[in-house]
């Protein structure tokens, strides 16, 4: 008599699959891609406060969040999610250096820093009252935020920090500008520490 064989234990989706399920997802999810679901955990792990995946999932992906109904291929998009959250958390945690963004990009190879941020952004929306001191204009630690919001819009389509100066020394600082946005990772998770440790 054969054995009757389990079923085959669930793998997460390669990073590619998951930018491609994120996009063709209904109802749309709050990011359009893989480069912002970075951003969104990214805010999600450094972040002044500990939420529950059940909360942020839920947030993230609407009703394709529910942790307890996912199955198949939501799924697979779920644990490659909770993989990468996870991933962030342990590289800042053991080797902070080690850490990397995930920017989109041109054909050309131009960084795209917009997208990334603006998802840092979105997740910074799920708990705004917590990230308030961070965000206040008359702290020297605003200036943590600053690479971030630089790269982001208001909900009128206007750049949050105002528009740019024309000319070309500031087409070539934007373009370069995306670096600063892995110095100030660590850095803002090393501010909100002492909040999360005390909240714990």
């Amino acid at each position: 008599m054969k054995q009757k064989r389990e079923p085959a234990a669930p793998k997460a989706m390669r990073l590619e699959a998951l930018d491609i399920w994120l996009r063709q997802l209904e109802p749309s999810p709050k990011v359009d891609g893989v480069s912002m679901l970075d951003g969104y955990l990214t805010a999600i792990a450094i972040g002044p406060c500990s939420i529950q995946p059940d909360v942020w999932f839920v947030d993230l992906l609407g009703i394709n969040g529910i942790v307890g109904s996912a199955s198949g291929q939501s799924l697979a998009a779920m644990m490659a999610i909770a993989d990468r959250f996870n991933t962030i958390g342990e590289t800042l945690s053991q080797a902070p250096d080690r850490n990397a963004p995930i920017f989109k990009k041109k054909d050309d190879g131009t960084v795209l820093a917009a997208p990334w941020c603006m998802g840092f952004l979105s997740a910074m929306r799920l708990r705004p009252n917590a990230w308030q001191t961070l965000c206040d204009l008359e702290r020297t630690e605003h200036g943590l935020l600053l690479p971030i919001l630089l790269h982001c819009i208001d909900e009128h389509g206007s750049p949050m920090l105002g528009p740019a100066r024309a000319g070309s020394e500031t087409k070539d600082f934007l373009r370069d500008a995306y670096h600063d946005i892995r110095l100030v990772i660590p850095q803002i998770r090393n501010y909100w520490m002492p909040k999360r440790l005390k909240d714990r």
